[in-house]
C-alpha cells in the first residue's frame, strides 16, 4: 500500500474503561486516529477491541475515559448519534435489509421528508456516485441487497456510510467471510477511502493483513493497550 501521510487526529479515545459485573473489558484503554488514516486494531478475541468500538459506535456507555472527535468531547447516547456525528460501524454480521434495494438501504434511516419519482432520483443518483467513489460502479442502486455476493453487501454498508457523510469507519473484521479476491478488492475500497481523507478504523486479529493495509497499529491483550507503531517498519514477531 503506498500511503500518505495521515493528517491531524481526528479521533481520540483516552484512558476507556468498561466492566460488565466483576468482568473488565477495558482497562484504560487509549486510542486515536488520523486524518485519512488506516489504523489497526488488532487483538485476540476476548481482547477488547469489539467493546472499545462498541464503545467509540454508541453501542454501549463507558464507565470511565474520555473520547474527542474533531477536537470536541464526544459522549454518543447510541449508534445514530454516533453516525450523525460522522462515525459509522460495520459490524462482521451486516447490516442490511436483504428485501430492500441497494439505494433503499443506502438511505435506510435517512429518509427524507419529501417524495416521489424526484426524491428516488436523487437517492439512486447519490447511491451510484457513492458505489463509483468505491469503484464499484457494476453494483446497481436498483438492485435488492439478497441478491448480492457477501463482498459487494459489504461494499453497500461502505457506500451507506460514506453517503452519511461519515469521517471515521470502523471495520469489524472485515474480510472474515471473503475470498482472497474479494479481499483485495475491498483493500482497493480502503485505499480509496483514504485517499478522500476519510478515517479507517480496521479491527483484526490478522497482523499479517493488518500490516499491509493500515498506516499504524495499537494492539490491545488482555483489556489493556499493549503497544503499537508504524505498521510499515514494526517487523511483526515484535507485535
Amino acid at each position: 500500500m503506498t500511503r500518505a501521510a495521515p493528517g491531524e487526529v481526528v479521533l481520540r479515545m483516552e484512558g476507556v474503561e468498561k466492566s460488565f459485573g466483576a468482568t473488565h473489558a477495558l482497562r484504560g484503554v487509549s486510542f486515536e486516529v488520523r486524518r485519512g488514516e488506516v489504523h489497526a486494531l488488532i487483538g485476540e478475541n476476548g481482547a477488547g477491541k469489539s467493546t472499545l468500538m462498541k464503545v467509540l459506535s454508541g453501542a454501549i456507555e463507558p464507565d470511565g475515559g474520555t473520547m474527542t472527535l474533531g477536537g470536541r468531547p464526544f459522549r454518543p447516547s447510541g449508534p445514530d448519534e454516533a453516525r450523525r456525528a460522522g462515525v459509522s460501524m460495520i459490524y462482521q454480521e451486516l447490516n442490511l435489509a436483504g428485501d430492500l434495494t441497494v439505494e433503499e438501504n443506502v438511505f435506510l434511516g435517512r429518509e427524507r421528508s419529501r417524495w416521489g419519482m424526484a426524491l428516488r432520483r436523487e437517492q439512486e443518483a447519490s447511491t451510484l456516485q457513492a458505489l463509483e467513489l468505491l469503484g464499484h460502479a457494476d453494483i446497481s442502486p436498483r438492485r435488492k441487497v439478497r441478491e448480492l455476493s457477501v463482498s459487494a453487501q459489504q461494499v453497500v454498508e461502505i457506500a451507506r456510510a460514506l453517503a452519511g457523510d461519515a469521517r471515521v469507519i470502523v471495520l469489524d473484521e472485515p474480510t472474515s467471510s471473503l475470498t482472497l479476491r474479494d479481499t483485495e478488492r475491498l483493500f482497493d475500497v480502503i485505499r480509496k477511502l483514504s485517499e478522500r481523507g476519510v478515517s479507517l478504523i480496521y479491527s483484526s486479529h490478522c497482523l499479517e493483513e493488518a500490516q499491509r493495509i493500515s498506516h499504524r497499529f495499537t494492539v490491545l491483550r488482555q483489556c489493556l493497550t499493549a503497544g503499537g507503531g508504524d505498521a510499515r517498519s514494526t517487523p511483526l514477531g515484535q507485535v
